[in-house]
């Protein structure tokens, strides 16, 4: 069962100088309990260095651990699950494989993709983006409020909105249908992260 309402994503790029693992101590300390760990240009030797520490504060904290595309790496390190992008392996493939209590999210930018998703036993997804944002330029235009509950209407599994997400946006989101929001950029600075996740908390 899901049970977190904020998920926030890893980018060790924007929280430096500041180590990606203080600034993740920094946000389980303000009482978020889900951590997508995104950091796509690593090797499997480097990723798993960066995770092992983080996927220890997460346990110490009860919170959940997902790894992002790394399907092979999160059980390695105990992590509760794994984040997926949109044209990535299938779900049932990779829970074929996992352990029962294995979660899986999916990155998921259209109806058709969120439907299939769930098809194929996901957790929950991430829609986006959801507004204009500085994070993900590659994604195409923002898809707004109205597409968010769309899609949050036709499917049963949770969703989570991204993209452009501030704390002042989340009531909104919630309205339209979404189940909680994912974080990057709000919540990856270098200080003040703790500070920050308690205002997206707050707003939940």
């Amino acid at each position: 069962m899901v049970d977190f309402r904020l998920y926030a994503i890893t980018d060790r790029h924007q929280c430096a100088p500041t180590p990606l693992a203080d600034v993740v101590s920094e946000l389980l300390d303000a009482g978020i309990t889900a951590i997508q760990l995104r950091e796509k240009d690593l090797s499997d030797t480097e990723l798993v260095e960066l995770a092992r520490p983080i996927a220890e504060l997460c346990r110490n904290y009860e919170a959940k651990l997902f790894i992002n595309t790394s399907t092979h790496i999160a059980p390695k390190i105990g992590a509760a699950g794994v984040h997926l992008p949109e044209n990535a392996a299938s779900v049932t493939e990779v829970k074929s494989q996992a352990a029962n209590d294995f979660y899986v999210g999916c990155s998921v930018h259209s109806l058709e993709t969120a439907q299939r998703r769930e098809a194929e036993g996901a957790d929950f997804v991430t829609y986006s983006p959801i507004y204009p944002t500085t994070s993900k330029p590659g994604y195409g235009p923002a898809v707004g409020l109205t597409a968010l509950a769309a899609v949050a209407e036709a499917v049963k599994l949770p969703v989570f909105a991204l993209g452009g997400i501030t704390p002042v946006r989340v009531a909104e989101c919630l309205t339209a249908g979404a189940f909680g929001v994912a974080v990057m950029s709000g919540v990856m600075s270098p200080e003040n992260a703790g500070q920050q996740a308690r205002r997206y908390l707050d707003a939940l």
